[in-house]
């Protein structure tokens, strides 16, 4: 089984409210197998913008109802927009949206999931806001995601699709930055964020992607050189940082 997860900068470009990056994720879905897939998506532009903005993160506040609706139908736009491209590719998807298998301080209910994979479905789901058991509403990452997933279902592959080659040893936007083909667990990249993250940044996902090399192996890519993650799918040498 592959876990993949395509990264809200490889989707849409981040600094731009909801500008979805259409041939980039094409290019990708063809580099897809067809079945023994789940797929999680990012935010990117869609949720991260309009997510700051209302503070979702710090709790329910009645002023802030209108943004969690907002942000939620910007979500399923964006998840339609992956899902029809899927589709085009013959890759049977089926979207799952967060908040009909969790609520955040319980435990996800994955049975959906099990259901659409022993009929050779591939679930689509995605980071997005959702329920919390204490304070009200909060954002599910796709990165909390893809470690439950890889928990439950123990992937062979896990791939994570980022804007740049993999992890680096600082900022890859600065001057020196250089590549870590293969990130242990003492190792702490001096990591700065441009963009902002509602989820965490990624100190966050590094942490999340240490903890899925537990039940998988794991890689993270390039999302706009798709055919690299196709030679991980063959076992071979590729461009990109093995987190272990």
């Amino acid at each position: 089984m592959l876990l993949i997860k395509l990264g809200g900068s490889v989707i849409s470009d981040k600094r731009r409210y909801r500008r979805f990056r259409r041939e980039a994720v094409k290019r990708i879905a063809r580099s897809l197998p067809k079945k023994e897939l789940i797929i999680v998506h990012g935010g990117g532009s869609f949720g991260h913008i309009l997510a700051k903005k209302y503070e979702i993160r710090e709790g329910f506040e009645e002023w802030k109802s209108m943004g969690f609706s907002e942000i939620g139908r910007d979500m399923m736009e964006l998840n339609l927009k992956i899902l029809k491209i899927l589709i085009e590719e013959n890759i049977p998807a089926i979207s799952i949206p967060p908040h009909a298998f969790h609520i955040m301080g319980e435990e996800p209910d994955f049975r959906i999931f099990e259901k659409a994979l022993s009929m050779n479905f591939v679930p689509l789901t995605y980071g997005d806001i959702i329920f919390h058991t204490k304070m009200g509403i909060d954002i599910c990452s796709g990165d909390y995601l893809m470690l439950h997933l890889a928990r439950k279902f123990r992937p062979e592959l896990t791939i994570f699709l980022t804007d740049v080659d993999g992890i680096y040893d600082r900022d890859p936007s600065r001057k020196g930055a250089s590549l870590i083909p293969l990130l242990g667990r003492d190792f702490e990249p001096g990591i700065s964020i441009n963009v902002d993250d509602v989820t965490g940044g990624m100190r966050y996902k590094i942490e999340m992607m240490r903890e899925i090399a537990r039940y998988s192996r794991v890689y993270v890519l390039n999302g706009f050189h798709p055919e690299r993650m196709e030679m991980v799918l063959k076992g071979e040498d590729v461009i990109g940082t093995v987190v272990v």
